[in-house]
């Protein structure tokens, strides 16, 4: 691409050009061709880019409605929650039996299944010359 070309690019696109620079690349008869398909070849693209859809606007009303249908959902859920738990709740948390005598021995609960053996024993002694010291120096 030549200067020529450059300037009727600069034209085509609206910038200032030097107009003796201008009629300069119009006298050939290249630079005239090439300036008609410049200028067609920039009406496309202008064509092409204004027929893209646009993202409408949402007003800012629907989100507020938006908002408010979301609280009342939740403050039904809240208040009906609460009505099912004071109905069913002792289906749900079932009440204590009879206490249980203090003079009963406590059994632990029986074991899902049996614990292997211990199959190696760690010792664990305290060092016997082992002095406990102040701060962490």
């Amino acid at each position: 691409m030549d200067a020529s070309h450059e300037i009727l690019d600069a034209f085509v696109d609206g910038e200032a050009v030097d107009p003796d620079a201008l009629k300069r690349a119009l006298s050939d008869s290249a630079g005239r061709d090439y300036l008609v398909d410049a200028w067609l070849l920039r009406g496309l693209v202008q064509d092409e880019i204004a027929s893209e859809v646009a993202i409408p606007h949402t007003p800012a009303t629907g989100g507020m409605r938006n908002w408010l249908i979301a609280a009342t959902v939740a403050g039904v859920c809240l208040v009906g929650g609460y009505f099912v738990g004071a109905r069913y709740a002792s289906v749900i948390v079932p009440r204590p039996g009879p206490a249980a005598a203090p003079s009963e021995a406590v059994t632990s609960p029986p074991q899902a299944f049996p614990v292997p053996a211990a199959t190696r024993v760690i010792r664990l002694d305290m060092d016997p010359n082992w002095k406990e010291s102040g701060g962490g120096r």
